[in-house]
């Protein structure tokens, strides 16, 4: 297997044919990888909107590297034009960094069809608890907090918004006093923990088929979840047929809410019961879920 040192020597090529060779990038070439990617999502709208052709989606992955292998295999080989990723790169799963590290460089190598989305563990409020800062601690000792931190701050700009053939994806839900889609936009890049309330919710918040409005986010402790009434109106509003999201585990790897006018879906399979997972194909033809079958 050829070492990949520094950036410069990544190729598309080498990763398709070799993915595990980001992990042997070095703390140097961490830090390169960090610094390329920034920019790209620097100038990347908070909605993304300009993806043409079909569409893969893919829900949380938790440091499931072979899961991310699997997925990204199946997107080069089945001819998918874009990858669209709705966050939870980080946190809980055994192989974080070398996702992380796999994910920027795919960004890096196709930026504008391969989509990071940002997950509410792209935060350090929460990344600082569940496993990603003991990743880096245990990985990079003395420099581990300025590690830790280079890759918070590049999580900052990862857009929490994308369009595509009036589907709207996000890591968790709609957000209450979202006036039009634009005010997506208008959202600063540099939010370090989400503390802006429409990135927030749009982050963190859950659907409920119990009620009818946006509602306290009593599981959660922190924002809302929001019910059938709320989430139709703001599809009529702001002319949008269907909301693809992550944020939660299911089972069958999958759920539908409000007459599968949401789909809720996750792509690390065995993370929990044994959990299927899913992720969902967007063409002409309509919305197609795809197991992640040979990942398990």
């Amino acid at each position: 297997m050829k070492v990949v040192r520094t950036v410069m020597n990544l190729s598309p090529e080498l990763l398709a044919d070799e993915p595990d060779t980001v992990s042997e990038l070095t703390r140097t070439g961490i830090t390169e990888l960090i610094s390329r990617v920034r920019p790209l999502l620097e100038k990347e709208k908070n909605l993304v909107e300009d993806l043409k052709g079909d569409v893969l989606v893919v829900g949380d992955i938790h440091g499931d590297f072979k899961a991310v292998k699997y997925i990204v295999n199946l997107w080069r080989n089945q001819g998918y034009r874009n990858l669209v990723f709705l966050g939870d790169y980080v946190d809980r799963g055994e192989q974080q960094l070398e996702t992380i590290n796999f994910l920027l460089a795919l960004k890096l190598l196709y930026p504008h069809r391969v989509i990071l989305l940002r997950g509410n563990h792209e935060t350090p409020s929460v990344n600082s608890f569940y496993g990603f800062s003991s990743v880096c601690i245990k990985t990079f000792g003395k420099e581990a907090k300025r590690v830790y931190n280079e890759y918070n701050i590049l999580f900052s700009y990862l857009s929490p918004a994308a369009i595509f053939k009036k589907v709207l994806m996000v890591h968790g839900g709609i957000p209450m006093g979202l006036s039009t889609m634009e005010d997506i936009n208008a959202i600063s890049k540099g939010d370090i923990d989400a503390e802006n309330d429409i990135l927030g919710q749009i982050l963190w918040n859950d659907p409920s088929e119990y009620y009818h409005g946006f509602e306290p986010n009593w599981e959660r402790g922190i924002h809302c979840t929001f019910g059938r009434k709320v989430f139709l109106e703001f599809l009529e509003t702001h002319d949008i047929t269907m909301v693809i999201r992550g944020h939660e585990v299911f089972l069958e790897g999958y759920k539908y809410f409000f007459d599968q006018k949401l789909l809720s879906i996750f792509s690390s399979p065995n993370y929990r019961m044994q959990n299927k997972a899913k992720i969902a194909e967007i063409s002409e033809e309509g919305i197609h879920l795809v197991e992640v079958k040979d990942a398990l």
